[in-house]
């Protein structure tokens, strides 16, 4: 009978696992469950994995390291059931094993792509500034709370992974046009989504709304500086869901004191934002504490579709949520 090992602490099993997805996980083999209130040990790890054909993974578990691999006799799959896979894998044995890897970006992404549309409607519709002059007690109503339209605009989109493509469905309704900046993604995937390939400051100038969805790599480091800010149209949008990593926070904290653009950031360079950053307190900026795709709806959504995805893997069925060795260099 094959063997599941869950990390995730045991207090958190009901923000994963509905009634439903439990009783299927149990119906997979015999399930071994943290019992502690926090992530395993590596130690622990090391105890608890020898014989287990698969091991569920979360935000905090203990890596598959080397040591883990060791007493990893019988290891198949490694199940995140988070977003990026490389907190996990700090080796890359687990492929030269032939260890199957599955992540959940999908489950998140859905959550990430909808705070995306969220954070443009709200910043076109300054929906914050009008707020908090209705808090005040005068009126609103005046040319410089006026709206703008998502309605036919351009929307530029950086990356077109999974969340951007995402994003995509949710626009299709708005009748926006799309460009797209992606080098790993060709001319006739573009057109399937109806996406109009451009350079990276084509996109940036051609937009009246930009959208970061590029991965957390070297070649991405700060890709948004100066010169890329300078180029966004004035009253243009600024959206990045994505990674801190990609804006020169500096410099966008420079070019938003122009009050040029607006912005919604949903991730920085540190994170906790620190709580002195004047991004906290400009009025042309929404910021938000990195919550773009985690909530009590994705959480649930992740255990449900691993589940499946695990149903799928144990009855040979093709798998979604595979990330391929050669896929991690430009994964997040």
């Amino acid at each position: 009978m094959r063997t599941i090992l869950v990390q995730i602490p045991h207090d958190q099993i009901e923000l994963f696992f509905t009634d439903e997805s439990l009783e299927g996980i149990h119906q997979l083999g015999n399930i071994i469950w943290n019992p502690h209130h926090r992530p395993f040990t590596e130690q622990e790890l090391c105890e608890h994995i020898q014989g287990v054909d698969t091991v569920i993974t979360t935000w905090r578990s203990a890596p598959i390291s080397e040591e883990v691999l060791k007493h990893a006799d019988q290891l198949k799959l490694i199940a995140h059931m988070a977003g990026s896979v490389k907190p996990i894998l700090p080796t890359l044995d687990v492929y030269r094993r032939g260890i199957r890897v599955l992540n959940s970006n999908y489950a998140i992404g859905v959550s990430v792509s909808e705070s995306v549309l969220a954070l443009i409607l709200a910043l076109g519709h300054k929906i914050i500034p009008v707020n908090k002059e209705m808090g005040t007690g005068r009126n609103a109503k005046s040319a410089i709370y006026e709206t703008y339209e998502l309605r036919g605009r351009t929307v530029g989109l950086i990356g077109l992974g999974m969340v951007a493509r995402e994003v995509i469905k949710l626009l299709q309704p708005f009748g926006v046009k799309l460009l797209g900046c992606d080098p790993f993604v060709s001319a006739e995937q573009a057109q399937e989504w109806n996406v109009e390939l451009k350079s990276l400051h084509e996109v940036i100038a051609e937009s009246h709304i930009v959208s970061l969805h590029a991965p957390k790599v070297p070649e991405t480091y700060q890709m948004i500086g100066h010169k890329e800010l300078s180029l966004l149209r004035d009253g243009a949008l600024l959206i990045n869901t994505a990674r801190g990593d990609l804006i020169d926070e500096a410099a966008l904290i420079e070019e938003l004191r122009k009050k040029r653009f607006y912005a919604g950031l949903d991730v920085f360079i540190v994170e906790p934002l620190s709580a002195d950053s004047e991004l906290r307190h400009m009025d042309n900026v929404i910021v938000r504490p990195h919550l773009a795709g985690v909530n009590p709806d994705s959480r649930l959504r992740i255990g449900t579709l691993m589940v499946q995805e695990l149903q799928q893997f144990y009855s040979n069925g093709p798998l979604r949520f595979e990330v391929k060795e050669s896929q991690l260099a430009i994964m997040t």
